[in-house]
């Protein structure tokens, strides 16, 4: 990871470190998408940002957040397309590992652009796609359902993997949308584009690790062996630091340019009229999006 850590960076060289290092301190109101348990946010409050929002689509996700909070906003939310959060809200927006999860990004994108300042800035990170993307234990689910299922049931009950597997209530596969069914990698050229089609720039690109996926899996064996743990810990720490390989990290503005760039891209698919006249008229795109002015 390229990327100078502060000394009072409260996190090591992975995505919260990078994340916290381009949060802009003293902001109106940061939102952290896809929160989890919400250590993140917790962890901003040294940033003096005014208002911390975390939102997420997991209901469990969301108890443990709520508990840890300490009065932080943490929101329930059934689906992307449509925040409850008036325009131009967030003067910085995190969404950490995240993107690979949903199935419906370009939704996601449009939406998270349009609660963004014109000025604010916009913090993704996502796997990256590398020689050693095969090894993610996120995909295992996917690749070898009967294996991980029977893995899971050593450990806990089968109404558990029913709810978090099989019949999910918040419609996700563990942790990815149903209709997605598969743990994405990115390279940085994929993650641009898919970052244009909704008016984003990147303006820095950052990542961690080269061999983090085989030390997770050394992780997993090493932590029932003492001393060895320690270890592999301490070598996923040094290639974090070293290489920017198995996460890809990017800082991403608002551009305005590219809006009317994909508006060029419609008129030739013969589906302008709707999109130009949300685009000249806002109170329509509101109305389309189902949010109040």
């Amino acid at each position: 990871m390229r990327t100078r850590l502060d000394a009072d960076n409260p996190f090591g060289w992975d995505r919260y470190g990078f994340a916290w290092q381009h949060t802009p301190a003293g902001g109106a109101a940061h939102l952290d998408f896809g929160c989890g348990d919400g250590r993140f946010l917790r962890a901003l409050r040294h940033k003096r940002i005014k208002c911390l929002i975390g939102v997420d689509i997991g209901r469990e996700a969301i108890k443990h957040a709520e508990r840890a909070s300490g009065g932080i906003e943490i929101i329930h939310i059934d689906q992307v397309a449509t925040l409850p959060f008036p325009d131009a809200f967030f003067s910085s927006i995190t969404l950490l590992d995240v993107l690979e999860h949903v199935d419906e990004q370009e939704v996601l994108l449009d939406e998270l652009y349009r609660v963004l300042r014109d000025d604010g800035v916009l913090i993704v990170t996502v796997p990256r796609h590398h020689a050693l993307s095969f090894l993610d234990l996120g995909n295992l689910k996917f690749r070898f359902p009967r294996l991980h299922r029977w893995h899971y049931l050593r450990r806990h009950s089968r109404e558990a993997y029913r709810n978090r597997y099989a019949a999910n209530p918040d419609g996700l596969v563990g942790d990815v949308s149903a209709s997605k069914g598969w743990h994405e990698h990115f390279s940085p050229a994929a993650l641009a584009t898919l970052l244009a089609h909704s008016r984003f720039a990147a303006s820095e690109f950052d990542g961690t690790g080269l061999f983090t996926r085989v030390l997770k899996i050394a992780a997993l064996l090493g932590n029932r062996l003492g001393p060895l743990g320690a270890g592999i810990r301490r070598i996923a720490a040094w290639d974090a630091r070293r290489f920017a390989s198995a996460n890809l990290f990017c800082t991403v503005r608002k551009s305005p340019s590219l809006w009317l760039e994909r508006e060029d891209i419609t008129t030739e698919n013969h589906d302008a009229a709707s999109h130009n006249f949300a685009a000249t008229d806002p109170q329509h795109a509101l109305q389309r999006l189902g949010v109040d002015e």
